[in-house]
């Protein structure tokens, strides 16, 4: 539980008291957003229907209303503003860390026998049929 969705994008005021900062395992998205893009230069597009957390972090809101894109920006920022998430100014502004270098280790990509393709919507990889039919 402690990797599954919801504790990777927020962890609500109640949990912040609740569990202490250095005994959480991992670090939720809503506290590395920010600094993603304030320090990485990499922006994030989420798409979220169970939380407004991220209203007051977010540059623009779209609401899907009836199949069409509505810019919801401005009223997800006054509801932001009237009602505050509790994620703390601290955890908002974080740092957010280093980067490793990461590499394919090839023996790790190695198969246990041969390759082979007997088909467009398949391949054979040692004894494991990947499926490729909805592959793009």
């Amino acid at each position: 539980e402690d990797t599954c969705a919801t504790n990777f994008m927020i962890r609500d005021a109640r949990m912040q008291a609740l569990v202490a900062p250095e005994k959480e395992p991992i670090t939720a998205f809503i506290q590395k957003v920010g600094p993603l893009f304030s320090q990485k230069g990499v922006s994030t597009v989420m798409v979220i229907g169970g939380t407004g957390d991220f209203f007051e972090l977010a540059d623009t809101v779209i609401m899907m209303e009836k199949y069409a894109a509505v810019d919801m920006t401005e009223e997800a920022r006054k509801i932001a503003a009237s009602m505050p998430s509790g994620l703390p100014a601290a955890a908002r502004s974080a740092d957010f860390g280093n980067i490793r270098a990461r590499k394919i280790k090839h023996d790790g990509l190695a198969s246990t026998g041969k390759v082979s393709s007997k088909s467009m919507r398949c391949i054979l990889y040692g004894d494991t049929e990947i499926e490729l039919t909805f592959a793009e």
